[in-house]
């Protein structure tokens, strides 16, 4: 059974025509993406790239914004990483519809494993791991987002879940002295948790 939605355009965007929301909860549709679509569209003055084409301006954003915030996190300075990266997610996430999947993908694995990273030198496990989550997904046979989810699990107190992220991520690179080391830590705290409840 179809449902005819009454839609408006209100303030430059499509919203319910009822609610004049562009998100409405009581007639439970979503007009962000058509909005989203036509945010960019608007943007290109008629002029619409090819299918694949990409803007090498929002490219550079995005280098340059994560090179600031490896900058920052090279410097300890975690906070101003963790916003530089966020930023960055951003400007990728933001990506026009046209540009290919693949690209955007691969620019929020790396960003978002950078993130992760920063939350972890700060302790916010939380944040870590859900950022390593999203690593994960974009790019599961990377090993990066595997060790970055085992670290957030082990300072979540979550030993042997870490312990079998790190296993995933030696499975897919299984070179990799950091996972290794971070491995042998793991077990090692393991052996004394099970110690000490025994």
């Amino acid at each position: 059974m179809s449902t005819i939605v009454d839609l408006q355009i209100y303030n430059d965007k499509v919203v319910c025509g009822q609610h004049k929301n562009e998100v409405c909860a009581e007639c439970h549709q979503s007009f962000e993406g058509i909005n989203d679509l036509a945010r960019h569209l608007k943007a290109t003055n008629g002029q619409v790239p090819p299918p694949g084409a990409v803007l090498p301006l929002r490219s550079q954003q995005i280098a340059k914004m994560r090179e600031e915030g490896n900058t920052h996190f090279r410097a300890q300075r975690h906070p101003e990483a963790i916003i530089a990266y966020t930023n960055a997610i951003n400007i990728a996430f933001d990506r026009p519809l046209w540009e290919p999947t693949g690209l955007a993908r691969e620019e929020l694995a790396v960003l978002l494993c950078n993130r992760s990273a920063a939350y972890i030198a700060r302790k916010e496990w939380v944040n870590a791991y859900v950022d390593a989550q999203g690593v994960i997904e974009l790019k599961r046979p990377w090993s990066k987002g595997h060790f970055r989810l085992g670290k957030a699990l082990f300072g979540m107190g979550r030993t042997e879940e870490g312990i079998e992220a790190l296993k995933l991520g030696l499975m897919f690179d299984p070179e990799s002295t950091e996972i290794q080391k971070a491995l042998k830590e793991a077990e090692a705290t393991l052996a004394l948790e099970e110690a000490h409840d025994a």
